[in-house]
């Protein structure tokens, strides 16, 4: 299977504060304090280069100006820990879903142990929690249902995706926090004929503001919304610059419900095997910020966020 749609990945994770470690998305006040960004590092194509890297093999860019940085570490052993919320439309076509939940159970029952797992649906474009983050991931499987399908029962996925940020169900602190939302990305609460929606650049600066990177898979909703060729590129669109801000990576199929998810999910599970903790000297400026990363080794590619939360 092809997957079409490349964005980069990474998330902001930030140096985490006493008081509220738990946080990672953000950077502190206080002058002098290291910024985390979280990237991925893989041998490109047709390549075997391992990424053994060192701090010096890694640029960061703020506008033009290198950030200077000053640590690079896998994030594997004692620092693997993450927690991931598994985020489903309720106004998917029953269809759309019901070939992908084995295969989706499946993928939750396989993630490390370092991983927690909670489960969630859209609805009105809130968030309901159907189990909460679990180190049991058969139980966070056995949460998984059929969505309700009704049209437009989600209202917007962008509404739904900041009122879960903004009330994470959890105040444990991680290293890591990841959304994998299956969605058409159609949102009801604003136009399909104009490319830019404020409702996702509020949902971006929001997940930003929390640290948290979203994933997407690309699944058909219930009803005539998102039929038409247009809307559905509109959606993905939106989808893919939600994952690309953040940090995250959009799966799509072509207009299409994929004809199995589990290429998508593999992917998905090696990226996060492969992220990595590069730690740069404090910023200054404030606010929802655009970054750079590079890398010269030869044979790796770098892919991380495109933009920071300042605090």
């Amino acid at each position: 299977m092809k997957i079409e749609q490349g964005v980069v990945i990474g998330m902001i994770a930030v140096a985490l504060m006493a008081a509220n470690p738990g946080i990672s998305a953000s950077i502190p006040d206080a002058t002098g304090v290291p910024t985390q960004i979280v990237v991925t590092l893989r041998p490109a194509p047709c390549s075997s280069q391992a990424a053994n890297l060192e701090a010096g093999d890694v640029t960061v860019l703020q506008g033009k100006t290198p950030a200077p940085v000053l640590s690079l570490q896998r994030l594997a052993g004692d620092m693997a820990d993450m927690q991931l919320f598994v985020f489903l439309d309720d106004s998917t076509r029953s269809s759309s879903l019901s070939i992908q939940l084995p295969e989706l159970k499946t993928f939750l029952e396989s993630l490390p142990a370092a991983t927690e797992v909670a489960v969630g649906y859209m609805r009105n474009g809130t968030f309901t929690l159907a189990e909460a983050f679990t180190p049991d991931h058969q139980k966070a499987a056995s949460a998984l249902r059929l969505p309700a399908a009704i049209p437009g029962e989600n209202g917007s996925p962008y509404f739904a995706l900041s009122d879960l940020v903004k009330h994470w169900p959890s105040k444990q602190p991680t290293g890591r926090r990841a959304v994998l939302m299956l969605t058409d990305g159609v949102d009801r609460y604003y136009s399909a004929a104009v490319m830019d929606d404020p409702y996702v650049d509020a949902a971006i600066r929001d997940t930003l503001k929390q640290g948290v990177m979203v994933y997407s898979i690309y699944l058909r909703g219930a009803g005539l919304d998102g039929r038409s060729a247009w809307a559905t590129t509109v959606a993905q669109s939106r989808l893919s610059e939600v994952s690309q801000e953040t940090g995250g990576y959009a799966y799509f199929q072509g207009f299409t419900d994929p004809v199995t998810i589990s290429p998508f999910l593999n992917d998905f599970q090696d990226r996060l095997d492969n992220q990595y903790q590069v730690t740069i000297e404090a910023l200054n400026e404030k606010g929802v910020q655009p970054v750079k990363l590079r890398t010269e080794v030869p044979g790796l590619k770098i892919e991380g966020p495109t933009h920071i939360y300042v605090r």
